[in-house]
């Protein structure tokens, strides 16, 4: 996937939506999902949970540690034409569909060695790839989750053993919104919406949780970058305020 021309490597990425498996052994979940709608077994597929853009991210960061380069790369790679595409393929086969924006990565001391540009860049590159996802749920009437502002960057217990893992904690951030979504949202008579937070904190974050969960309306608003520039940096800073602090004794 990081290796070889760009173009070889974005042929290479539409195939993976496109078979179910291949001699390299890799697991293509779109074929997949056709043939459980289509050998209609049971149980059937009811929803369909989509994250993209953290794996073609780190392409990029292949190429390019800067803002400019890293979105150039990823635009010219057709991610934006891709994502369309990919969701009304899903839809034609399971229309009860959540978006999902993918997590900031932790924020580290050396974010080269874990081939990580630095964390103004990665923030940046969030929002500026955020109306991919809210242009596309207003079009569907389908909900996102953000999880860009439901992790804290700064706490490591959000993350597993690498920066951009999800640790069993975070892992639990994700199942209780995606139940909460699929319990609250209606498909097919909501308009579209944005839903971030935590909804059962745990650990010392139990009694006062500082990023609770939050639903609003995607609107035309959202076509404004600033807005959701302002949003993920107040998490930010929220979330280094209320990160554990560590103490070295040397």
């Amino acid at each position: 996937f990081f290796s070889g021309r760009r173009r070889r490597r974005r042929r290479r990425c539409r195939g993976e939506h496109t078979r179910a498996h291949g001699s390299d052994g890799v697991v293509r979940p779109l074929r997949l999902l056709q043939k459980l709608v289509r050998d209609g077994g049971e149980p059937k597929p009811t929803h369909v949970l989509m994250s993209i853009g953290g794996n073609d991210a780190r392409a990029a960061f292949m190429s390019s540690l800067n803002i400019d380069g890293i979105y150039q790369a990823m635009v010219d790679d057709g991610i934006v034409e891709e994502f369309r595409r990919l969701v009304k393929q899903v839809m034609a086969h399971v229309k009860q569909l959540i978006l999902v924006i993918v997590y900031h990565p932790q924020v580290t001391m050396c974010p080269l060695l874990h081939m990580l540009p630095k964390q103004q860049v990665i923030t940046e590159l969030i929002v500026r790839f955020s109306p991919m996802f809210f242009d596309v749920a207003r079009e569907c009437k389908i909900p996102v989750i953000d999880l860009a502002c439901t992790f804290n960057p700064y706490d490591a217990e959000d993350y597993g053993s690498t920066p951009i893992e999800p640790s069993n904690r975070s892992g639990v951030y994700i199942a209780e919104l995606t139940r909460h979504v699929i319990r609250n949202f209606k498909f097919g008579v909501d308009e579209a919406k944005v839903y971030s937070g935590v909804i059962n904190p745990v650990d010392c974050e139990a009694k006062q949780n500082w990023r609770p969960l939050t639903v609003e309306p995607i609107d035309d608003s959202w076509k404004d970058l600033e807005k959701y520039r302002k949003r993920i940096h107040t998490h930010m800073e929220k979330g280094r305020l209320n990160a554990p602090r560590a103490c070295v004794i040397s």
